[in-house]
C-alpha cells in the first residue's frame, strides 16, 4: 500500500507541473492547459456514475480542486496573452 501511496503523489506532482507549464503557453496553444480539469472533470463523472461520490460529502472534493484547475488555466492564459502582447509591442516599435 505504501508503494502506491509513493505513486499517486508522484503522479499527481507530475499533473500538476503539466499543468502549471501547459497553462502557462503561448495563447496558441490554448487546449494544452485545458487537458488536465478536462481529465479531473472526466474522472469526477465517473466516480459520480459509479456511485463512488455522495454530493452532501464530497462537495468539497468535487468544487476547489475543479476551481483550483480552472483558475490555473486562467491565469496561465492571461500571462501567455500579455507576454505575447509585449513581444508584439517590442516588435512594432523596433
Amino acid at each position: 500500500m505504501c508503494k502506491m501511496k509513493i505513486l499517486v503523489c508522484v503522479v499527481v506532482i507530475a499533473l500538476t507541473l503539466f499543468h502549471f507549464f501547459a497553462s502557462y503557453r503561448s495563447p496558441r496553444f490554448w487546449y494544452l492547459g485545458g487537458i488536465v480539469p478536462l481529465l479531473w472533470v472526466g474522472t469526477l463523472a465517473f466516480l459520480f456514475a459509479k456511485g463512488s461520490i455522495v454530493l452532501r460529502q464530497d462537495w468539497r472534493m468535487l468544487v476547489f480542486p475543479t476551481l483550483l484547475f480552472l483558475l490555473v488555466w486562467v491565469r496561465g492564459q492571461q500571462t501567455a496573452r500579455r507576454r505575447e502582447r509585449r513581444r508584439m509591442k517590442a516588435r512594432d516599435l523596433a
